[in-house]
């Protein structure tokens, strides 16, 4: 019986294995201990958990609790749900996504899972290194490929982020990650999406404004 299936039997304890596999699943300790909570709300007979009860429990704000709840939806760990008790809406969030995840983390690779990566990723890695000016981690290479085998990221659009990291200086993975996550929020999937709002931002920049001659006769003359 793997993790998932003892969760939905109403397991309480919490898999070692979560730890282990920590740094793969969650994007940061915070919310790692905010999906804990709902964890235990999907294992006990509690029925609700507002996010201020979280905040209040953990010393954080409501607001880092809600961003903690939206970065671990969009890491796919955790989901919302409604469901009808006694006729009323409740709203629950569900920590089986993680676990879900956690399995196919410890789950055997086949040969063919284990060949070489493919030319696209093996030419991304390359990419990462020159730019970088580093050897990529094996878990930043099995990161990337998560990005695009598992979240469906192309390979453009990655590259796309790398691009952009390089221009703004900041020439780490975890700010290219950022990047494709504010662009997932945007809706932002494809190259020309990318393109379309540089353009737009290009458009919306201030413009250098021309001063004439006059003008700058007349301030030098008011330096006098």
């Amino acid at each position: 019986m793997n993790y998932s299936q003892q969760f939905q039997q109403g397991h309480l304890v919490l898999p070692a294995a979560i730890l282990f596999q920590y740094q793969a699943l969650f994007p940061s300790a915070d919310d790692f201990l905010v999906w804990q909570f709902f964890f235990y709300q999907n294992t006990s007979k509690l029925e609700a958990l507002a996010p201020s009860e979280v905040a209040q429990a953990t010393g954080k704000t409501v607001a880092q609790v809600n961003q903690a709840i939206e970065n671990l939806q969009e890491a796919g760990l955790l989901e919302f749900k409604t469901i009808s008790i006694a006729g009323e809406i409740e709203m629950i969030f569900d920590a089986l996504p993680a676990l879900e995840k956690l399995d196919n983390l410890l789950k055997p690779r086949s040969q063919s899972e284990l060949a070489q990566p493919t030319n696209d990723l093996k030419t991304l890695v390359d990419d990462f290194e020159r730019e970088l000016g580093r050897l990529l981690s094996p878990f930043e290479i099995e990161d990337l490929q998560k990005t695009i085998e598992d979240d469906k990221t192309s390979v453009e659009l990655v590259r796309a982020a790398l691009r952009e990291a390089v221009f703004n200086n900041k020439t780490n993975w975890k700010y290219i990650q950022a990047i494709l996550r504010n662009w997932r929020r945007e809706g932002i999937t494809t190259l020309a999406q990318v393109q379309a709002k540089n353009e737009e931002r290009e458009v919306q920049a201030p413009k250098n404004i021309a001063v004439s001659s006059d003008f700058i006769e007349a301030m030098d003359l008011w330096k006098e």
